[in-house]
């Protein structure tokens, strides 16, 4: 597997904000935590309750399950083709995760936050920093953890897809994500799925009632920078 180096996504998140600069309502909620920690299953609850919130389709060269569609879950590549749109520098970000390529292209993202949406990502922990940098204040941070490692141990254990080989070291890595938690902006303790919905809509809230997001509603009172988000 060859190795991979942290994007230089300076210039790429510098045009993806210019492009928002009319859209001052679109921003990103990032979801992170290690795997088996229900993230996913969070967002896809968020995707059918909130109508104006969408997801991004990530690249991957991970297998596709059973339950997943080409294009929809995500976009299944080989690693050949992953490797072609890296070089053409196609990604915001990229990652390497259990062995697997995963990725958000520059396109995807605009296409996701156009017209003043919010973009919800399903994210592995490593890749929280990249985007905090890529699209600053219009990126919301939120790490999904477990009521206890226990638990988390269960969940991994009753996914069917998982050997022992990969149950191990996916538990080995979320110790270490865990332990990553605190650099985000909130934090879900994902004990009941209903609960952490709501904490999660609750936090999509505010975001849209976020100061640099409300600045149209300041215009109006004439009180507003209508070139607020130039220089971001």
């Amino acid at each position: 597997m060859p190795a991979y180096k942290e994007l230089d996504i300076s210039d790429a998140g510098r045009a993806l904000r210019k492009k928002l600069i009319d859209d001052p309502g679109a921003f990103a909620v990032v979801v992170a935590g290690p795997s088996g920690v229900g993230k996913t299953s969070i967002c896809e609850t968020i995707l059918e309750v909130e109508v104006d919130v969408c997801k991004c389709v990530t690249t991957t060269t991970r297998p596709k399950r059973t339950d997943e569609v080409d294009g929809v879950s995500r976009h299944f590549v080989s690693v050949d083709e992953f490797e072609t749109m890296l070089k053409r520098g196609e990604f915001i970000e990229n990652a390497v995760v259990h062995g697997y390529l995963y990725g958000a292209t520059f396109d995807a993202v605009g296409e996701a936050l156009d017209k003043g949406q919010v973009m919800l990502m399903d994210v592995d922990v490593q890749g929280v920093a990249t985007w905090q940098k890529a699209l600053r204040d219009r990126c919301v941070t939120v790490f999904v953890v477990p009521p206890s490692l226990d638990v988390l141990a269960k969940r991994l254990a009753a996914r069917e897809s998982e050997v022992e080989s990969m149950f191990n070291l996916r538990m080995e890595n979320a110790i270490d994500e865990l332990r990553q938690s605190n650099t985000g902006d909130f934090i879900i303790v994902n004990d009941k799925l209903e609960n952490s919905v709501s904490d999660l809509r609750a936090i999509i809230r505010a975001g849209r009632r976020s100061t640099s997001r409300m600045n149209n509603a300041l215009c109006a009172l004439s009180l507003g920078s209508s070139d607020s988000h130039s220089s971001r």
